[in-house]
C-alpha cells in the first residue's frame, strides 16, 4: 500500500515537471470595429495590429447589403460617406467576427485586461490569506 502511494507521488511530480518543460503561451484577442467618421471604418484586433483580412459587410436598417469589401493593408475600409450605414460586420474567416451598429457609443472596455487579471488574483490571494490564517 505504501509503495503504491510513493509511486502515485513520484509519477505525479514527474508529470508536473514534464509539463513545465514544454513553454506554451496562449494570446487570446478580439476583433474590433471602429467607425471612425462617414466613409471610413477601422478594423483592428484589441492588441492594435490591423486586421488585414477582414471582410467588411455594411448593412442598411432592413438588412440588405449595402457593401462587402475587404479591409486593406492598414485595415481601414472606405465607402460612399452618404450612405447611411445601420450595422457593420467584420470577419475574418479565422473565428473572429465582429459587429457594430451605428447609433451604439464606442464600448471598448474602459479597464485593461491586464487590470481585470491583477484583481482577480488579488481577490484570491486574499481569500487565501484569510482561510490561512484565520486559526
Amino acid at each position: 500500500m505504501r509503495k503504491n502511494k510513493l509511486i502515485f507521488i513520484y509519477l505525479t511530480i514527474l508529470i508536473l515537471f514534464l509539463t513545465s518543460l514544454v513553454p506554451s503561451t496562449v494570446f487570446a484577442h478580439k476583433m474590433l470595429v471602429e467607425h471612425v467618421e462617414d466613409g471610413i471604418i477601422y478594423i483592428h484586433y484589441d492588441n492594435g495590429t490591423p486586421a488585414k483580412i477582414a471582410t467588411v459587410t455594411l448593412y442598411d436598417e432592413h438588412g440588405n447589403i449595402l457593401l462587402e469589401e475587404v479591409a486593406n493593408d492598414h485595415g481601414y475600409v472606405y465607402y460612399d460617406g452618404e450612405t447611411t450605414v445601420y450595422r457593420i460586420v467584420a470577419d475574418d474567416g479565422m473565428g473572429h467576427r465582429a459587429s457594430s451598429v451605428k447609433s451604439e457609443e464606442n464600448n471598448e472596455e474602459s479597464i485593461p485586461s491586464f487590470m481585470k487579471a491583477l484583481l482577480g488574483v488579488s481577490i484570491l490571494l486574499f481569500v487565501a490569506a484569510f482561510f490561512y490564517y484565520r486559526n
